[in-house]
């Protein structure tokens, strides 16, 4: 009998339930009051699929004996499904353990260990919700069991519900104030709220706790890199290296580094050797594409930009039809899928004439308040906002692939502007102080979600020293939050506030037309300015987005941009005081 028990285990292991179940049924045949057969057998129906029958089999078997053995049948039935849970979890054989962990909360609805095992199966799997719902429920039962709540903290972070994840971080160190990883994972994400101070004490405190966690210390270098101590960074990066010097994700933090203090060389080397020890590391091929697009080195740039597809940050949203590789588009239609910011789609729209000199036909999917100004583009059949049903369509691309398949380089990049008109519109005519002053467009802050606003971004405060000058009035075309900075200035200015009038981009555009500059930080607006054709001045953090190059006052992109850059990191104020020179020289002039 005991050999027929194992044999019936081996294929139950190696899920081969019919064999199982067929030796179980032996074993009960030979002795009845076996009652371990029993909850096997039901146990092999269950993760065939049967569960109607493994419900039978085991309820029939306690059932037979008398109030006492019941309790202790069923008992010894929630053990052994448990154990049997656990070694499946291990095993990665999430789908059995979710099967057996349902049907012990069938069978004692209170067993918070279930629940909580049952968020293990479901984070393992990916199912974030259904894991916290669990950890929830296992909490509420049992609230003193410390790891759940790091489990739960676990699910929070990977949907990016910070505040939640750290509060359940902050819970689990309450039990185990010396956990150096969660106090990593804590910092982790007080770093991605941008709380860098937070952060810090938190990687520190890891790694007080354990000095060889080559992590920790890329974390903390990252951090201190954020709060612009560039020393303390470099020193945490090459500790981590030093520590593990083949951790392709220490050579890439450092190619971050150095591609933030625009030392490109050497952060290429340092995204190659991630490579090298990864070749599947979809961030570094990622960043390697920035830098050489920045260095104008499009053929690669582009090619390379593709990994974009392959970032957890940046999932393809996959269409039905094909995506276009460049074949003949004679008589097809093709859609260009929106991607990335506003800005984006405004930049590489123009590349839509030259489809049409394919012979295709060109429909767009853009942000909604791009669709009343792409309307005005002839060459866009038909133009339908993100998350409105698509018109019929022969092949798809998203739009920042067009470079890589056109074959753009620096020397061919499509620069005719205009390729956008301004919306004309009678209710948006300006107030005009005087015919003689010059009037001047002002954007100060782009889209706060944008992982680098922080560095693009600036405040109207630090606009001050222009905003009085002579002969120049200011319309403000800022939208958002920060168009409320206007109210905190104390002081009288030459800023007009349009902020209540400009709905989008169409709105936008007839203001424009009207202005003889518009100066702005790197935000969509800068693209919209430049694909109208009209004078716009760019201001540009230390390390600017790889579309402005490097160095260069001028764009390729926009011939009548003129880019002010940063020349330290954070530093607006020298750079306001350049372009206030040649505001200067601009208004006198026009009044000469």
């Amino acid at each position: 009998m005991v050999n027929l028990a194992q044999q019936a285990a081996e294929f139950l292991l190696q899920d081969e339930y019919d064999q199982a179940i067929a030796i179980y049924e032996e074993c009960i045949a030979a002795d009845p009051n076996v009652m371990f057969n029993y909850w096997m057998l039901g146990l092999t129906f269950l993760l065939q699929g049967r569960e109607e029958e493994a419900q039978a089999c085991w309820l029939s078997a306690i059932l037979s004996g008398n109030s006492v053995e019941i309790e202790t049948w069923t008992r010894e039935l929630i053990e052994i499904l448990e154990t049997e849970g656990i070694q499946r979890l291990e095993a990665g054989k999430y789908e059995q353990a979710e099967r057996i962990y349902l049907q012990i909360i069938e069978q004692v609805p209170d067993r918070a260990i279930a629940y909580k095992n049952l968020g293990n199966v479901a984070l393992h799997q990916g199912k974030l919700v259904e894991a916290i719902a669990y950890y929830q429920k296992g909490i509420e039962l049992e609230p003193n069991e410390a790891i759940t709540y790091y489990h739960l903290a676990i699910a929070f972070h990977q949907l990016d519900r910070l505040e939640e994840a750290i509060a359940c971080y902050r819970e689990f160190l309450g039990f185990n104030p010396n956990d150096p990883i969660t106090l990593n994972n804590l910092g982790n994400a007080l770093q991605r709220q941008g709380k860098f101070a937070e952060a810090i004490d938190c990687y520190q405190k890891s790694l007080a706790l354990d000095d060889t966690n080559a992590l920790a210390y890329n974390n903390l270098g990252t951090a201190f890199n954020s709060q612009g101590n560039l020393a303390a960074a470099l020193a945490c990066f090459e500790q981590g290296l030093i520590l593990e010097p083949n951790n392709a994700e220490s050579h890439y933090n450092l190619a971050t580094f150095y591609q933030e203090q625009r030392l490109y060389e050497k952060a290429l080397a340092c995204c190659d050797r991630a490579i090298e020890i990864n070749p599947n590391y979809a961030d570094a091929y990622w960043t390697r594409s920035l830098i050489l697009l920045r260095l104008g080195d499009y053929k690669r740039g582009f090619i390379e930009y593709e990994w974009r597809w392959q970032r957890k940050e940046n999932k393809p949203r996959t269409l039905s039809k094909h995506i276009w590789d460049g074949a003949n588009l004679a008589g097809k239609t093709i859609l260009l899928q929106a991607e990335q910011g506003m800005g984006d789609l405004i930049q590489f729209i123009r590349y839509v004439p030259l489809l049409v000199k394919l012979e295709g036909c060109v429909v767009v999917e853009c942000h909604p308040p791009l669709v009343r100004l792409l309307k005005s583009v002839t060459d866009i059949k038909k133009v339908v906002a993100i998350g409105d049903r698509l018109p019929e369509f022969d092949v798809y691309i998203p739009l920042l692939s067009l470079p890589r398949i056109l074959g753009t380089t620096l020397e061919t990049i499509p620069a005719e502007i205009p390729y956008l008109k301004p919306w004309e519109s009678v209710s948006l005519k300006l107030e005009i102080p005087s015919s003689n002053c010059l009037k001047v467009g002002l954007v100060w802050a782009g889209n706060p979600e944008h992982p680098s606003d922080r560095q693009r971004s600036c405040s109207l405060q630090d606009f001050l020293p222009i905003l009085n000058l002579q002969n120049i009035v200011f319309y403000s075309l800022q939208k958002g939050v920060k168009s409320a900075e206007i109210n905190e200035i104390s002081c009288p200015t030459n800023l007009l506030d349009l902020s209540s009038k400009i709905n989008d981009f169409a709105d936008t555009s007839a203001v424009i037309s009207q202005l003889d500059l518009v100066i702005t930080v790197d935000t969509s607006v800068a693209h919209l300015a430049g694909a109208l054709g009209k004078r716009v001045w760019v201001l540009l953090c230390y390390n600017a987005d790889w579309r402005w190059l490097t160095e260069r006052e001028d764009s390729p992109w926009y011939p009548t941009m003129r880019l002010f850059r940063q020349n330290r990191r954070g530093d607006w104020q020298e750079l306001i005081e350049r372009l206030a020179q040649s505001l200067q020289e601009l208004a006198t002039n026009k009044q000469g």
